[in-house]
């Protein structure tokens, strides 16, 4: 005779914390100069780290990976689509990264300003899974759209949400951070402000 099932117990899934995937930390390349690029950007070649980030260097003095505040409960997002061109079988992989801000002191609206202006972002990205994402590595992330929203009612925050878009020949390569991003940037002459 069939009887009912309970489902007493849900399943941990080992690749994600507390089972909730998503972005962790994101942070920007800045510079205190114009322009905020790398000079030479290492991948691994074989075993366990290949097509991975195993280091970066600065183009320029000054260079900081900045923390980016994200709005609690936000829609925070590392997205990739491959488009395909059939005729030539060539492939471009389109990176997204949407994120909000908040709008609540002058440092958060210069940060959205930068932002929207640059045509040549850069990006690490923290999963919750605790890995590391360089994204723009291919020429650099610009805005695809950006938009200042409010609510109607007194206390209502103001929020910056930004969706960045790459189209690069290779995919959003993983970091190969052992231990911090400190210790991954030493010697890189590129700081980081938090972490």
């Amino acid at each position: 005779m069939a009887s009912n099932c309970v489902v007493q117990q849900g399943l941990s899934l080992a690749s994600c914390s507390n089972n909730v995937p998503g972005i962790s930390q994101i942070w920007t390349l800045t510079s205190t100069g114009d322009t905020a690029t790398f000079a030479t950007i290492t991948y691994g070649t074989t075993g366990a780290t290949k097509n991975m980030v195993l280091s970066v260097s600065g183009a320029s003095a000054g260079l900081e990976f900045k923390q980016i505040d994200i709005v609690r409960n936000s829609s925070a997002a590392l997205n990739e689509d491959t488009s395909i061109n059939l005729e030539s079988l060539g492939f471009t992989y389109n990176t997204h990264l949407l994120f909000t801000i908040p709008g609540i002191t002058q440092n958060h609206t210069d940060l959205y300003e930068q932002l929207v202006q640059c045509t040549e972002s850069y990006f690490i990205v923290l999963l919750k899974t605790g890995k590391y994402f360089l994204a723009g590595h291919d020429g650099g992330m610009f805005v695809s759209s950006a938009s200042i929203g409010s609510g109607s009612l007194p206390g209502d925050p103001q929020l910056y949400s930004l969706d960045l878009v790459s189209n690069g020949a290779s995919s959003v390569p993983e970091m190969y951070v052992p231990t911090t991003l400190t210790a991954f940037l030493a010697g890189s002459g590129i700081t980081i402000d938090s972490e």
